[in-house]
């Protein structure tokens, strides 16, 4: 985790000296650092967009596969162990990995993570001239410094926000939709209330620049969430014709 803590860090420090030299003044209502916390970000989840889009051709997969799967819970519905085992095989059959879907949200929360170190001691891994660090305007519009809580709890509602919209939309994907299984509904429902309210949690008590990265970092996702949807929609109606 150190070691993709100094990345992050002195990939958010690269991008703060371009602005810093690339232009003359800051703007008076958004710092230079709060810029490159948000230049960052999309950056990085650009990088991962592979995944991504990996993840978006398994929920297609798995949407195709969903009249096959309620066939068998149809067929064995008294008879769990059977169908777990016929799941199984009909995953195989098609080539898809029930887990590749999580991979995405792994690895957002591994960076989550080194950020979190990184806003922790930018004086290590990021911004080694404590006194430059220090000196640094830290603003983000209504906020005087990026460094502290937000004090307001508007970050951190709007952060729980995005994250309660990023799964309301997951749970629309054509994958998720037609899963006919009460324990996964269950689980997706149990989710779409409880990490918002952890994420506020953590907002409340972690640095604002911390936050502002998840929230970024969760219209990012929000929006490739939503293009995914209408493209495997589109794409599962197609051959249905």
């Amino acid at each position: 985790m150190t070691y993709i803590s100094s990345i992050l860090g002195r990939f958010l420090k690269l991008i703060y000296d371009v602005l810093a030299g690339a232009f003359p003044q800051e703007p008076a209502s958004i710092s230079f650092y709060a810029i490159a916390i948000i230049i960052a970000t999309i950056i990085i989840k650009a990088v991962v967009l592979p995944v991504n889009i990996h993840m978006m051709k398994s929920q297609k997969k798995m949407a195709e596969l969903q009249p096959e799967i309620q066939k068998l819970q149809k067929k064995y519905k008294n008879d769990p162990q059977t169908l777990a085992v016929k799941q199984q095989q009909l995953y195989k059959d098609a080539n898809y990995n029930a887990l590749s879907g999580c991979l995405p949200m792994i690895i957002q929360l591994v960076i989550l993570m080194a950020f979190y170190r990184v806003f922790m001691y930018p004086e290590k891994f990021a911004f080694t001239d404590k006194v430059m660090f220090e000196s640094m305007n830290k603003n983000f519009f209504y906020l005087n410094t990026l460094s502290a809580t937000d004090k307001t709890m508007i970050l951190p509602l709007i952060a729980a926000f995005t994250t309660f919209l990023t799964s309301f939309l997951a749970s629309k994907s054509p994958a998720n939709a037609a899963t006919n299984n009460p324990k996964a509904q269950s689980m997706n429902t149990s989710m779409m209330v409880v990490m918002p309210i952890m994420i506020f949690m953590m907002g409340r008590n972690f640095q604002s620049a911390l936050t502002l990265y998840w929230t970024v970092s969760n219209i990012f996702s929000a929006v490739q969430q939503y293009i995914t949807n209408k493209v495997i929609a589109h794409e599962v109606a197609e051959e249905i014709k």
